[in-house]
């Protein structure tokens, strides 16, 4: 979904009408969201060619409640998504901070309000926030494992678990 909708967010910002001609920071801010929602394919990628974690693993984090192992699972695979897409999220940022006060077209506008909304919700806060309150034991036991160092399909290790 979220994938449709930035794909959308591209191709409307490039047919908007040009009676116009766009200035530079439409052109660069245009530039960096399509940096930002190449860094989200990729990191999207990296995630599906993951492998499951080792048997090992999988049976150590049976040993807690489901509840606190689908929350633990959750929040820390959308933080390390979020990692992995920083970079590219902190020249963004930086862009529209250094073009917003700027007098701009509309066009430029209307980009930069779309990818504030996709790209700056403030769900990563929640996910912190829900990570923070899985007991710190079971935090503890995931950090310890290098697999959930980078990221990973939460669903595909959830169902694994749940086998």
């Amino acid at each position: 979904m979220l994938k449709l909708f930035v794909s959308g967010l591209l191709v409307a910002l490039s047919s908007l009408s040009v009676a116009e001609a766009p200035d530079g920071n439409h052109h660069h801010i245009t530039s960096k969201i399509a940096e930002y929602t190449q860094a989200f394919d990729r990191c999207n990628q990296l995630v599906k060619r993951r492998d499951l974690p080792s048997e090992e693993i999988i049976a150590k984090l049976t040993g807690f409640t489901q509840r606190d192992i689908e929350r633990l699972l959750m929040s820390k695979a959308a933080l390390l998504r979020h990692e992995c897409e920083k970079p590219e999220l902190a020249e963004l940022a930086y862009t529209i901070l250094i073009t917003e006060n700027e007098e701009l077209q509309q066009q430029t506008r209307e980009a930069i309000s779309a990818i504030k909304v996709l790209a700056f919700s403030g769900d990563i806060r929640k996910f912190q926030a829900i990570y923070e309150s899985v007991p710190a034991e079971i935090r503890r036991t995931l950090e310890e494992v290098g697999y959930f160092d980078r990221p990973f399909d939460d669903r595909k290790v959830l169902d694994a678990i749940r086998e």
